[in-house]
C-alpha cells in the first residue's frame, strides 16, 4: 500500500466504526477490531478510563449500550493518521448525538468525543488494536419539533 492508500483505509475503517454504531451493528463494530482488541471509554474530566471491552464479546457487549436510544449520529472530523510500516496512530474529534424517547417527549444527548486509535494491519486490512475515547463534555436537552 502506498501513504496514501493507507491513509484511506484507516480513515474509512474510522468512518465505518461510526456508520455502525448509527446502525446498531455492534458485531460488525466489534470486528473492526483484532480479536483481542479493547477500547478505553474515558468520562469526562476522568483520569480513569470507566469501561474497558477487551476481545470480541465484550465489545459487543458494551456496544449494545446503543440501544438504549431510538436514534443516534456520529459526526466526524477529518482524522490525523501516522502510519509507521505495520502500525499506525489516528486522532479524531467526533460529536455524538444521542436520541431518547421519554415520557416527556424526546431528549437529545451530546457528547463532544476525541479517539486516539492505536492500529494494526493484518493481512490487507487495517484494525483498531485499541481505541481510547475521550469525554470532553457533554449536554442535554429536550429535542424541539
Amino acid at each position: 500500500m502506498t501513504g496514501f492508500d493507507d491513509w484511506y483505509a484507516i480513515t474509512r475503517l474510522i468512518t465505518q466504526y461510526g456508520r455502525l454504531a448509527d446502525q446498531r451493528r455492534m458485531t460488525e463494530m466489534a470486528e473492526l477490531f483484532t480479536p483481542d482488541g479493547r477500547m478505553l471509554m474515558f468520562r469526562a474530566r476522568t483520569a480513569a478510563p470507566a469501561e474497558a471491552p477487551q476481545g470480541t464479546a465484550e465489545l459487543i457487549e458494551a456496544f449494545g449500550a446503543l440501544t438504549a436510544f431510538s436514534a443516534t449520529s456520529h459526526v466526524l472530523s477529518p482524522s490525523e493518521v501516522l502510519v509507521d510500516g505495520d502500525a499506525a496512530q489516528a486522532h479524531t474529534y467526533c460529536m455524538s448525538h444521542h436520541i431518547r424517547d421519554t415520557p416527556d417527549g424526546r431528549v437529545r444527548f451530546t457528547l463532544a468525543d476525541r479517539y486516539e486509535d492505536a492500529l494494526i494491519r493484518v493481512g490487507e486490512r487495517w484494525r483498531f488494536q485499541e481505541r481510547r475515547k475521550y469525554t470532553d463534555w457533554t449536554e442535554s436537552a429536550p429535542l424541539k419539533r
